[in-house]
């Protein structure tokens, strides 16, 4: 799946997902006055955070990886112990001592989910509230008529944790080299891309013989995989991270012009390997000074891929 949580390096605890949940209200919320509730003085109220137009929420992760029966289980028990919260006189005193209005909706913000069940059960849960609250409505003074138990998963909020990463306001960072997983087919790649690329690759490592042949048919199949698994990078960048996307367009389009310069300008064939390798370890300082955002895997992954582009759409020159 290439949706935002695939693209977050390392497995999510319950604190970072609800620090991450609480940027992203903050961002998208900010017009209405998104106000987090710190759980450290008298509790959170059952809640994490509400804004001016009766949005609350409550976020939870979990803490594995679990079967599809046992994630709706643990989703369930926890949607049925928060919502509870708001029907407990309590919570219902210390909503209204923090000033929180009306409540429209309730947000369950969950990672993802997999189980249509746990819709089923919101609603459920929903219609509960409803049926308590014509039952004894001065109980329910702070549940809307219209109220409605809502779940947000990260893909809904792929803008704003995408524009949280670039911007380095979390401790998150971004792996496209997930997306690396498999041999491209050759016969997927034109042929002139092909024969670019082992005419340099055979420019770069000289004369080509018995002793070298199978290095460098590896090197000109990891090229072409790379170009080939670039453009498949950059389709999903330029479809679903536009702003990422234009960043590492924008770079590569700078750094593109002075590669082209330096092949070009180079006439002695025999530091042909020395020039290809200053060129990544300098384009790789350059991916990593702009790109702060992205882990190192990443770095290498868009550098392989990038420089083999050059290399077989001709923007490099190698005699």
């Amino acid at each position: 799946m290439n949706n935002i949580l695939s693209f977050l390096e390392g497995p999510l605890d319950g604190d970072a997902w609800e620090n991450l949940c609480i940027a992203c209200y903050r961002t998208r919320y900010a017009d209405v006055h998104f106000t987090e509730i710190p759980a450290m003085y008298q509790g959170d109220a059952g809640i994490e955070g509400f804004t001016t137009t009766g949005i609350v929420i409550q976020c939870y992760c979990p803490e594995k990886e679990y079967s599809d029966d046992d994630l709706y289980e643990h989703y369930r028990e926890k949607m049925s112990k928060d919502i509870k919260k708001l029907q407990e006189p309590r919570y219902h005193t210390r909503l209204e001592d923090l000033g929180v209005p009306l409540i429209h909706e309730w947000h369950f913000v969950i990672p993802y989910y997999k189980d249509s069940r746990i819709i089923q059960h919101a609603e459920a849960k929903r219609q509960e509230i409803m049926a308590s609250k014509t039952s004894t409505p001065n109980d329910y003074t702070h549940i809307a008529d219209d109220f409605r138990i809502i779940i947000k998963c990260a893909e809904d909020y792929r803008v704003e944790l995408t524009r949280l990463i670039r911007h380095t306001l979390t401790d998150v960072k971004l792996n496209f080299s997930i997306l690396h997983t498999a041999t491209p087919d050759w016969e997927n790649c034109a042929s002139e891309k092909v024969n670019n690329i082992k005419r340099k690759v055979k420019a770069i490592m000289g004369d080509i013989n018995e002793n070298n042949r199978e290095d460098y048919n590896d090197v000109v199949n990891m090229y072409i995989e790379s170009y080939m698994n670039g453009l498949e990078i950059m389709r999903i960048l330029r479809s679903s991270y536009t702003e990422i996307y234009e960043d590492i367009i924008a770079l590569e389009q700078r750094y593109k012009r002075q590669v082209e310069m330096q092949t070009k300008m180079n006439t002695d064939s025999s530091i042909n390997s020395k020039l290809i390798n200053d060129i990544l370890n300098d384009f790789q300082n350059k991916l990593q000074e702009e790109f702060s955002y992205l882990n190192i895997a990443s770095i290498m992954e868009l550098k392989l891929d990038i420089i083999s582009g050059w290399l077989a759409d001709c923007s490099m020159q190698f005699r």
